[in-house]
């Protein structure tokens, strides 16, 4: 009789190599995160010290405060928008919603900093296309970049149309998995088509729509390419994020040590919400 262990041996070593690419970096970032860091290097242990002038920063809550603002429009229009074409595409002749699809996903597959120069190129004060469109019609100066408000709006347009591509194949993948004998059903016995998208399709959605905001989440949280192109963080901080911020503290002002505790810190809330998906999940209403 063959023995039950023996799968585990042939699997061991990748998962063993695969937790040691994973968990080493994490590891050596909380070493690191406990000592005195002078010119980059290690120079003795300093507890907690790190931590403590992170969390002593007047400006972290504002830039958590930027953060939540920036993720949380754009996981809500993401998912609004997404949810919108998939329900769309869902009821196209297969031909046409292919070809639909196929056009939806291109802003995923585009490579993140290519697609945030040309938003920047386009919007761009004086030069920039959507600059002289807005002169022409409104004219007035365009400063969309210049502006706090209009460069976080920019930011969020940027994200939401970078990743809507990703959210509709999730979500329609959904769709395509709930039998269709219970709209029939529903609709023999009087719903109309608001009531079987409520009572029906949403709560059958809940999964992939769970997974889509949880990964939107942790993408624009942790994304730190489109920020940094397209607004360097400005104008006066509107668009720092915690991303940006690590980046500067650890590559603009060689504060290596706060840097990797305020990594340390994102990388818990991104643990958190993984369990918060992953309980959400299970949960049955």
């Amino acid at each position: 009789m063959r023995d039950a262990r023996t799968p585990f041996a042939f699997v061991a070593p990748a998962f063993a190599l695969l937790g040691f690419v994973l968990l080493s970096p994490v590891v050596y970032a909380g070493w690191f995160s406990l000592q005195r860091v002078e010119y980059g290097a290690p120079t003795g242990f300093a507890g907690l010290l790190n931590f403590r002038r992170l969390f002593d920063s007047d400006s972290l809550l504002p830039t958590f405060g930027r953060t939540a603002l920036h993720t949380g429009l754009s996981v809500v229009f993401t998912i609004g928008i997404a949810l919108a074409l998939a329900v769309w595409i869902d009821r196209l002749r297969p031909r046409l919603g292919f070809i639909v699809q196929t056009i939806v996903i291109v802003p995923w597959i585009i490579s993140t900093v290519v697609a945030t120069l040309l938003f920047r190129w386009v919007f761009v004060n004086d030069i920039g296309i959507a600059a002289y469109f807005i002169g022409t019609f409104t004219g007035e100066v365009s400063g969309i970049l210049t502006e706090p408000g209009g460069a976080m709006g920019l930011l969020v347009l940027v994200s939401v149309w970078k990743r809507i591509g990703y959210a509709v194949i999730v979500l329609l993948a959904g769709l395509k998995s709930i039998p269709s004998e219970l709209d029939e059903a529903a609709r023999i016995d009087g719903a109309s088509g608001w009531q079987i998208f409520r009572r029906i399709t949403l709560p059958l959605l809940k999964t992939p729509l769970l997974l889509t905001a949880v990964v939107l989440t942790l993408s624009n949280i942790n994304t730190v390419e489109t920020p940094l192109i397209l607004t360097g963080g400005g104008p006066s901080d509107a668009t720092r994020t915690l991303a940006i911020d690590v980046y500067e503290r650890a590559f603009a002002v060689f504060d290596l040590g706060s840097a990797t505790a305020l990594a340390l810190v994102m990388f818990a809330g991104n643990i958190l919400l993984v369990l918060a998906y992953v309980r959400l999940s299970r949960w049955r209403a």
